[in-house]
């Protein structure tokens, strides 16, 4: 009963919170194409700590790339799930990627890192070009990117625990393959 509560309230916050996310401005990369199947466009931000990251230097790992924020609960809910995709495989070319849409500065964004033990990297996007690249206005949503760049796994909303056997299965055959 208590699972089924906590479900409940995230699918009503989740749905509560798809409303608040800024459309972003730029039209940037609208002609690309961010479906199971696609080729990643490009994509590239700036760390916590001051590093840019480019997806394309990614190519030859797969990528979960999760957009969030802060003031999310479902984006909170999912943390822990991701950290542990994070530690298990990421001795096999695997990176959980966080992309962080707050507006309110990095230092919030580094504050809730530290306190949830985040150890996967961090982009901050405060004008969420993520989002329009993704054609997505809900958080969380998170896509898997193969070795080849190619998006095989989105989903839009948290990962919740009892959809993580089947994430598993997705990172396996994932992994499996060679760029």
């Amino acid at each position: 009963m208590k699972r089924a509560l906590t479900v409940l309230l995230l699918f009503a916050a989740c749905s509560r919170e798809q409303r608040t996310v800024a459309q972003p401005a730029s039209q940037e990369n609208t002609a690309a194409r961010t479906e199971v199947g696609d080729v990643m466009p490009a994509y590239s931000a700036t760390s916590l700590d001051g590093k840019p990251l480019n997806l394309a230097d990614e190519k030859g790992k797969v990528i979960l790339l999760n957009v969030w924020a802060t003031w999310c609960a479902p984006c909170r809910f999912e943390t822990p799930e991701l950290e542990a995709l994070h530690k298990k495989y990421g001795a096999q070319g695997f990176k959980v990627i966080g992309v962080s849409v707050d507006d309110t500065g990095i230092d919030g964004v580094k504050q809730f890192v530290t306190t949830n033990k985040m150890s996967y990297p961090i982009v901050v996007d405060a004008d969420a070009r993520i989002a329009n690249l993704l054609r997505t206005t809900v958080l969380p949503t998170s896509i898997v990117i193969g070795r080849d760049g190619r998006i095989v796994w989105r989903k839009v909303g948290a990962v919740m625990p009892n959809e993580i056997s089947s994430l598993d299965s997705i990172l396996e055959q994932a992994l499996a393959k060679k760029s």
